[in-house]
Formats: structure tokens, C-alpha cells, sequence
């Protein structure tokens, strides 16, 4: 049995424990292995999280979801493939989630050859990270219509804009959030996410030259003031610079068409930010999340923005 290097196989949603393990706060977060060989793959977690859901990909497609029933759980993979495990969701709150994570401990091969990842450690110079960052939107997150707890991240349109330019996905997204007071969750706050996976749990800084931003749909929804808007994305957009040195950044105006005017006289005080205006595709966003069908339009949208 090869036991290896939990991060080296994790994307930068996980970061490292000092008791051992590596956490995650956010759905969407993954794990990616390369066989050469077949055999069991065994993943371990801290404790038995309940309804855990993880969506299987074999060579970038999606194959099945899997349900973990006790603190563990065992999969046997065929050699020369590429696997993707993304973390869907389980049974907590977003607070909960974002107070305790989720820990993976262990990973464990049986093959008689080591597993490989195409994963860079932190970004290289030739695939650097492709970064989404947002809301619940953004995270794939109740995508199936009135089932709003099915969530699929890798249906969602950062998953598929990543997987268009063959880029790996760094995505830092939480239901609810926003950019000032009024977003109906506090925790994390948004500046809080970009640079922590937990309370006092640093994020893992990644090699990225573009980042897609998506925020002000909750701020609208829950009564922000233009004021109050225009305070909070000012400071963001500092702290973003700040967090993402060197990178060019897209900022998507909200789906509904709010704050647009005040998107559009942040951004200019910057020259590295392209505002997209997203407002005008025709995503709806009540009473229901955008589905499957909505992720692919914005994804298609997007891949035009970036290729220009």
C-alpha cells in the first residue's frame, strides 16, 4: 500500500493541517490521480461526515456521484486514466462548514506504481491556475431547479470555462456572500475567503493570471444600499490586487443588472479589469439558481470574453 502527499493531488481549495490531514471549506473542492497501473484507491476522513457526495470524473467526464457511508471509502480504478473527485456536498450548514472544514487524513494506493497527478504545486509558468471567485452561483450550487440541495460544481460554468483552456481550476466561492453587511451570510466574508480556507486556516496561494469575479447578487437581494456597494467593491478590489499580484481580473456585473453604473466607476480606476457584463445574457436567478443549460450559456459567454 502507497500512502502519499495529500496536497499533491489537491486542489488549491484544500490546504494543510499542522495535525495532519488537509481541510476544505468549499464544494467544488477537488482531488485529481493519474494511474498507471489499476488498483484501490482509499480515502480517509476525519470523522463519518454525513450525506457525503462526491462527483466521480473519468478523463474529464463525469462518470457517477459517490456516497461515502462511514469515514472511509474505497474505489477501484482502471489504469491510464485520468480521475477526478469533487467534493458535491453533505449534510452541514455553510457556517458549520466554514467553522469546522471537511478533512480528508489519509489517501492510500494499492497499485504497484505510484499515482501521478497533472496538478502543478502552485502554478506554472505554462498552465497557471484559472480563478473564479463569488458566491454560491460560482460554487455550483443548487443547480437542479427546485432541488436546492443538489449541487454540481463540475457542471457549473467555471468548471467548464477551466476545462475549455485546459487550465487547471482555483475557485473561491460561498453561498450567500457578498460585498457589504446586507449578504444574508457573514461567514466567511469575501475578503476573509481569499486568503483562508477556515478560521486561521491560510489558503494556498497558487500561480493565476486571470480571475473572474462574481459578486453584488446577494448584496441587490438583501436591500445594499448604491452606497454601500460602491464602499464594499472598493475595498475589494484593493485586497484582490493585493491577493492576485500580476493578474488580470474580470469582473462579471450582477445577473439581475444592479450596481451596474457602480461596477463600471470602480473598475476604471484600474487597468487591469475588464468589466463583463453579464447582466446582459439573460441568466435568471429567482426563484431558482440558474440549472445545467444556464451554467453552459454563461460558460459559452465567458469563453468568448476571455478569447477576445
Amino acid at each position: 500500500m502507497i500512502k502519499t502527499d495529500l496536497l499533491q493531488f489537491a486542489s488549491p481549495e484544500w490546504s494543510a493541517l499542522e495535525e495532519g490531514g488537509v481541510l476544505t471549506s468549499q464544494y467544488g473542492a477537488y482531488l485529481f490521480v493519474k494511474t498507471q497501473d489499476e488498483g484501490t484507491l482509499t480515502l480517509t476522513f476525519a470523522k463519518h461526515y454525513p450525506n457525503l457526495i462526491w462527483t466521480v470524473t473519468i478523463d474529464g467526464e463525469k462518470s457517477e456521484d459517490l456516497l461515502v457511508v462511514a469515514d472511509h471509502v474505497s474505489v477501484h480504478l482502471q489504469a491510464g486514466h485520468d480521475y477526478q473527485f469533487t467534493l458535491d456536498q453533505w449534510e452541514t450548514g455553510q457556517v458549520d462548514f466554514w467553522r469546522t472544514g471537511l478533512v480528508l487524513t489519509n489517501l492510500v494506493w494499492s497499485g504497484d506504481e505510484d499515482l501521478l497527478t497533472v496538478l502543478p504545486k502552485d502554478g506554472s509558468v505554462t498552465r497557471p491556475y484559472l480563478t473564479f471567485v463569488g458566491d454560491s452561483i460560482v460554487a455550483g450550487e443548487s443547480m437542479s431547479g427546485s432541488n436546492h440541495d443538489h449541487h454540481q460544481p463540475v457542471l457549473s460554468f467555471p468548471a467548464l470555462v477551466a476545462e475549455h483552456f485546459d487550465r487547471p481550476l482555483n475557485r473561491i466561492a460561498y453561498g450567500g456572500t457578498g460585498l457589504t453587511a446586507r449578504a444574508p451570510f457573514q461567514e466567511p466574508k469575501a475578503i476573509d475567503a481569499l486568503w483562508q480556507v477556515g478560521e486561521g486556516i491560510s489558503r494556498r496561494r497558487v500561480a493565476t493570471d486571470r480571475v473572474i469575479v462574481a459578486y453584488g447578487l446577494n448584496d441587490a437581494n438583501y436591500g445594499a444600499s448604491d452606497q454601500e456597494f460602491a464602499f464594499g467593491l472598493r475595498v475589494y478590489l484593493l485586497e484582490l490586487v493585493k491577493r492576485f499580484h500580476g493578474a488580470n481580473f474580470y469582473l462579471l456585473t450582477p445577473w439581475n443588472g444592479a450596481f451596474v453604473d457602480i461596477v463600471l466607476a470602480e473598475v476604471a480606476r484600474f487597468s487591469n479589469f475588464t468589466v463583463v457584463r453579464a447582466d446582459q445574457w439573460g441568466i435568471q436567478t429567482r426563484p431558482y439558481h440558474p440549472d445545467v443549460l444556464a451554467h453552459q450559456k454563461i460558460a459559452e459567454q465567458l469563453v468568448a470574453v476571455l478569447e477576445e
